[in-house]
């Protein structure tokens, strides 16, 4: 592993990098940016909406995404992108990434225009909201891993306390010419599966399926911070459920989130 593998690189710098994605826009996968033996799976999301986002001009905002990390992500990742349906106000885009073993994730995007409705409803209960953490002592990962890019108070998790909840405030270094989509994306993944709060030891855990629908018209907060709310509901042979949910500053919720992690305990 050489110096130069290990200068960090912005989430916005790889995001120019893919660009709409195919062939001529390869991204070289920093070491950085992995966790374990594959890509963090908070930037291949972000990677792929990325891709989708330029596949024609004029789309609505994203409204919801799906995705399914098929397998390790390595090496050159490239993004391959295809409409599947365009109508009067959603449009429907499927974007593949495939690294040097082949496909690793697969994702469907949702992007639609606001309506005027006279039905809403608001029904999630908040998490608890610890202090933002300005002027605290900030922790980062070691640089091989990709909670070197960000910056969040004490440990993820603490594995002393079993628990089925995590909660953390967690904000990107670099943030400078970032799409907010992209960071929303990459944030609202950047916790532990809160399967590993029940785990008596270390074991190997692997996010299977992540369903996340943007809440929020405006994706804004102070000065980085993301709340990001991970809660397992279930957990049985092998498979977790887990509910998520990522705020801003103002305790505004901005998007939430469902996903299936595999554990091996």
């Amino acid at each position: 592993m050489t110096e130069k593998q290990l200068q960090p690189i912005a989430l916005a710098t790889l995001l120019d990098q893919c660009g709409p994605g195919g062939p001529d826009h390869p991204v070289l996968l920093p070491q950085s940016w992995t966790q374990g033996r594959t890509a963090f799976g908070g930037l291949s999301g972000a990677l792929a909406y990325q891709a989708a986002s330029h596949i024609e001009e004029n789309l609505p905002p994203l409204r919801s995404a799906q995705v399914a990390f098929t397998g390790p992500l390595f090496g050159t990742l490239t993004a391959e992108t295809a409409m599947l349906r365009r109508g009067k106000s959603t449009a429907f885009v499927q974007t593949e990434i495939f690294g040097d073993k082949g496909l690793g994730l697969h994702c469907n995007f949702i992007f639609a225009a606001a309506r005027t409705t006279e039905v809403k409803t608001s029904d999630i209960i908040a998490p608890d909201f610890p202090d933002l953490p300005n002027g605290m002592d900030l922790h980062s990962g070691p640089p091989q891993f990709f909670t070197s890019n960000m910056e969040y108070v004490g440990k993820r998790i603490d594995t002393s306390v079993k628990t089925n909840r995590l909660t953390r405030w967690m904000r990107l270094k670099q943030r400078d010419g970032l799409d907010p989509m992209a960071e929303i994306l990459c944030m609202c993944d950047s916790l532990p599966p809160s399967v590993m709060g029940l785990l008596d030891k270390n074991a190997m855990v692997s996010s299977m399926n992540w369903q996340i629908n943007i809440i929020a018209e405006e994706l804004t907060t102070e000065e980085g911070w993301w709340l990001i709310d991970s809660h397992t509901h279930h957990a049985d042979h092998g498979a977790s459920s887990q509910y998520m949910s990522i705020w801003n500053s103002r305790r505004e919720l901005i998007a939430t989130a469902m996903q299936s992690v595999a554990y091996y305990a």
